[in-house]
């Protein structure tokens, strides 16, 4: 966090009319209250307890150092009246995250945990608010579809006299998978944006301006929401065949070739996964997108699928906390978002320094924006 230091009152320049002085502690208050409510009313459990307690010891330390907002969020919240700018002190961290060279596995994780601590508000509070919203989206579809379910009203329109699950059943399923994408994808699609351009600009030395990286991500979700689709439509595709052998009653014949469309299908994964970030570092379409995605990832397919497998191995542990405690997820998935899509960045990064000068553009840019103490030996 960044320590505000205050004159008189905390003010220093009012820009307009201050409807409330809303400081960090109180909205940890809030939260604090929010996880209370949800341990006592919806979720008994001592995960609520333990992140309500830890935003109330978070919110005693804020306003007992007079920890402010950083500067990016402070000057979103005083432009709309809802705080008082104050001059902010600490020097400014003039170390790059990442060297610009080719990187190893350890230094774009490193590098990316790096961007995340430093810019906190923006990589770890976006993903905190949509997951949050993911969570109450998802319930809010499984609780309006058990209440379909079990109303006797339906009961005729998915099951036949004898028990057997009519053609509704099958409408009913395919309303809920699109409303959960509607829910999901453009989500994902904001906060593959968001944490491509705030890893981009931390890395060549500029400022991320929450308000600014936010309405730019808002601007490409849908098209990152779009390649997103096609991409797994893509990889959906190859496993069609997969499908088909097991219901074709010669699977034991047909498993030389399962194992060839098993292979294909992980490599065309491999090959599109840096599509996303290239559709919003360097704005091209889907299928230019695809194209220079492949035109990277060919020479270092294993390299990719190595890193690809160091974050999954990461994320399953955090995903099966769904099954044992919402609360947890919640609290921890943000962290593990931010961090992922941050090394999504850098990994575009590596490719990029790998076949051409764009390490050399990365420290010039630095060097321009930081200045040249800001460089390792410069």
């Amino acid at each position: 966090m960044y320590r505000g230091r205050q004159e008189g009152d905390g003010s220093v320049d009012e820009c307009g009319t201050v409807r409330f002085d809303l400081q960090p502690y109180h909205a940890m208050r809030v939260v604090a209250a929010l996880w209370t409510a949800l341990a006592l009313l919806t979720w008994p459990s001592i995960s609520c307890l333990l992140a309500a307690a830890l935003y109330a010891v978070g919110q005693w330390y804020a306003r007992t150092r007079r920890i402010s907002w950083p500067a990016d969020v402070e000057d979103y919240l005083a432009k709309r009246g809802w705080t008082r700018p104050r001059r902010m002190s600490g020097e400014l961290d003039r170390y790059p995250p990442i060297p610009f060279r080719p990187l190893t596995i350890p230094e774009m994780y490193s590098g990316a945990v790096r961007i995340v601590l430093r810019n906190w508000p923006t990589l770890l509070g976006v993903p905190a608010v949509i997951h949050t919203g993911f969570a109450l989206g998802l319930a809010t579809i499984a609780y309006l579809v058990r209440q379909f379910v079990g109303s006797p009203q339906t009961s005729a329109f998915l099951l036949g006299g004898d028990g057997a699950l009519r053609p509704g059943t099958a409408v009913l399923a395919l309303v809920v998978f699109l409303s959960c994408c509607a829910v999901l994808f453009p989500g994902d699609g904001l906060l593959i944006s968001l944490g491509a351009q705030a890893a981009d600009k931390a890395v060549r030395g500029e400022p991320i301006r929450f308000n600014e990286v936010f309405w730019q991500a808002t601007e490409n979700k849908l098209a990152v929401c779009r390649t997103i689709i096609a991409y797994y439509l893509i990889v959906a595709a190859t496993l069609l065949i997969q499908v088909a052998a097991v219901f074709s009653g010669f699977y034991r014949a047909l498993i030389p070739l399962l194992v060839v469309c098993g292979i294909v299908s992980a490599v065309i994964a491999v090959l599109l996964s840096m599509a996303p970030v290239v559709l919003v570092l360097e704005q091209l379409g889907i299928a230019d997108a695809f194209r220079r995605s492949i035109e990277l990832c060919r020479p270092a397919l294993g390299r990719i699928l190595l890193i690809n497998v160091v974050w999954v191995a990461a994320v399953t542990p955090v995903l099966l906390l769904a099954t044992v405690d919402w609360p947890v997820l919640i609290i921890v998935s943000p962290v593990v978002c931010g961090v992922v899509r941050c090394v999504h960045m850098l990994a575009y990064a590596d490719l990029r320094m790998r076949h051409d000068d764009y390490g050399q553009q990365l420290r010039i840019d630095w060097a321009r924006n930081m200045g040249r103490e800001g460089l390792p030996g410069g």
